[in-house]
């Protein structure tokens, strides 16, 4: 009896054993994850395409390397990974970089330590899988080999407030006289072309000092026809003869230094570009000079256009002496450097002070002199002799810049002890801007020939120190005129903000250079 309970016990134990096996076993194959063996319908492992034109280069800063790829069909992310050349494995820097909907991918790479890195892409999909790696190597600039771009970085901030401040806030799309921006119940508030002038001549400079510098190069390369555009608006015809004028309306007045500022502007985007329309306007000056270039004191060029018979200038003679050195150089006319010649032979006869070598300012019909002394009236003399120098070879000229240059540092210079740079230098000591932008030319044109860097330090070190003090405005940038005389500015006027510009930009030319 025992046996038999047993039997059926053990018989009720089988079946129940092969009931569960069967359940198992049968019916439909479970679902699977298509991608655990690797394969999908028999088409082989799935295997995730790399990226493409995978490019690591140094930026203009030091220890960093840009790096760029296309990345796959397919892939979620992208791990870029890098590490010196000769490193061990295990100091490895990784980045996982997300894709979204972008074909190209891009990191900034800032790096520890100088050297040639070793960059790898490798493209992820959604289930992990990894894609073959992508190679490349690259070397960052090291700090002495980054190009110092102070100055044009400041002389940038400068011209882009001033711009955002200052420009295209009437129909004429030009520079407004100051800001806060001013008008009155006769008058719009645009400047007149002496200031326009000022501020063509920072966005001139600061042009021709940023390119081949890529962060800057476009932005200014882009606003040249604006820049144009807009001088051009005061272009007036009157008396045959096309000039621009004080303000853009045809009977308006026209002053000859008004228009040779805005001639020697014009060779300067010439020498930028080669375009001819640059050349055209710069012509266009000229031959308007020459009307000015009467028999009456002895020669030199007109100060104003009407009275005929008025002062002469220095400050339309000197420039004009410059833009004739400059005009010979684009063209090789010779009529250009006969009158460049003329113009500085009769400063140096009726107009310098032989005791000091600097220049008055004008001289009447009656050969009466004015004998008032403004730094860019020694500033264009100066420029005239270098390049007069530098076109012909003659010593004298040379000497005679370099006299100039001398007393002209030794008048508006004066010893400072600035908290800002820690030393004492020579600064800066009067309130005009602009008159001090046109004396820097001419300390530049010399420098490039003697290389005798204490005038340009001083330029430099008054730069410096301006922009690291209570001269900059910290909400505006704007720079204040009246600094370097110990007083505050309430507005500021385009004229001398432009002339700021350029002295920053002329500045950075010679840090970009190393010079």
């Amino acid at each position: 009896m025992k046996n038999i309970r047993f039997n059926m016990l053990l018989g009720i134990c089988f079946f129940l054993l092969f009931a569960l096996l069967g359940a198992c076993g049968g019916g439909d194959s479970p679902i699977t994850d298509e991608i655990d063996d690797g394969k999908q319908d028999g088409q082989g492992p799935k295997t995730v395409p790399p990226v493409t034109n995978l490019v690591a280069e140094k930026t203009e800063r030091a220890n960093e390397l840009q790096v760029s790829w296309t990345n796959p069909v397919g892939a979620i992310s992208v791990e870029i990974s890098y590490l010196l050349e000769g490193d061990k494995p295990e100091n490895t820097a990784k980045k996982n970089i997300r894709i979204a909907t972008e074909k190209v991918g891009s990191l900034l790479i800032v790096v520890s330590e100088p050297g040639t890195y070793i960059v790898t892409a490798v493209a992820v999909d959604n289930y992990g899988k990894r894609s073959e790696e992508l190679t490349v190597t690259a070397t960052p600039l090291r700090e002495e080999e980054v190009v110092r771009t102070r100055f044009l970085e400041r002389a940038d901030i400068l011209m882009t407030s001033l711009m955002n401040l200052c420009f295209g806030k009437s129909a004429r799309d030009c520079w407004n006289t100051r800001y806060p921006l001013a008008t009155g119940p006769y008058w719009d508030g645009d400047a007149v072309v002496w200031d326009q002038g000022a501020g063509l001549s920072g966005y001139v400079a600061l042009r021709g000092a940023s390119i081949g510098v890529s962060a800057y190069e476009k932005k200014y390369a882009d606003l040249t026809d604006r820049m144009f555009n807009s001088i051009n608006r005061f272009i007036t015809t009157d008396n045959k003869r096309s000039a621009y004028a004080v303000y853009p309306q045809n009977g308006n007045e026209r002053y000859y230094d008004d228009n040779v500022w805005i001639g020697l502007d014009m060779a300067e985007l010439y020498e930028q570009t080669k375009e001819n329309r640059f050349l055209e306007k710069a012509k266009m000056v000229w031959d308007y000079l020459m009307v000015g270039n009467t028999s009456s004191c002895g020669g030199g060029i007109l100060w104003r256009e009407i009275p005929a018979y008025s002062n002469k200038h220095t400050c339309s003679t000197a420039p004009a002496a410059v833009l004739g050195c400059k005009l010979y150089q684009i063209t090789k006319e010779q009529k250009y450097l006969d009158k460049a010649k003329e113009f500085y032979a009769w400063l140096i006869q009726y107009m310098q002070d032989p005791s000091d070598h600097l220049f008055y300012d004008n001289i009447t019909p009656s050969m009466t002199i004015g004998k008032s002394k403004y730094s860019y009236n020694s500033g264009q003399p100066m420029q005239a002799a270098c390049l007069l120098y530098n076109i012909t070879g003659e010593q004298q000229y040379l000497n005679e810049a370099q006299q100039i240059a001398r007393s002209a540092y030794s008048k508006w210079f004066t010893l400072y002890d600035s908290k800002e740079l820690g030393e004492k230098f020579y600064r800066i000591n009067g309130d005009h801007a602009w008159f001090y932008s046109v004396l820097f030319r001419g300390f530049l044109e010399l420098y490039k020939i003697d290389g005798r860097r204490d005038y340009v330090t001083a330029f430099e070190k008054s730069m410096l120190q301006a922009w690291m003090s209570e001269c900059r405005n910290q909400t505006t940038n704007l720079l204040s005129n009246n600094y370097f005389i110990g007083k505050t500015n309430s507005s500021w006027q385009v004229l001398h903000e432009g002339a700021f510009v350029e002295m920053l930009a002329r500045l950075a030319v010679l840090e970009l250079e190393g010079k």
